[in-house]
């Protein structure tokens, strides 16, 4: 499952200057998101980050370090 589409916001990160950032995802790879966020897009490490994921209706708090590698290994988010 990917998350694109998936509204988020860094609640932390390594990179002081994320924090607050927030957006929807348009691009998921292994180990960053690509989010827009007004006009601009920003990349995002998911590996030091904690993030708010908003999708299926659903709300989530995420360690980054949960997110890192391939999507389909993603059983915990389906359903």
């Amino acid at each position: 499952m990917d998350l694109i589409g998936a509204t988020i916001k860094v609640l932390s990160h390594s990179d002081p200057s994320l924090i607050g950032r927030q957006g929807i995802v348009i691009l998921e790879t292994q180990k960053t998101f690509l989010i827009k966020e007004g006009n601009k897009s920003i990349r995002v490490l998911k590996q030091n980050g904690i993030f708010q994921i908003n999708f299926k209706s659903r709300s989530l708090i995420i360690p980054g370090s949960q997110l890192v590698g391939k999507l389909e290994k993603r059983w915990w988010l389906n359903g």
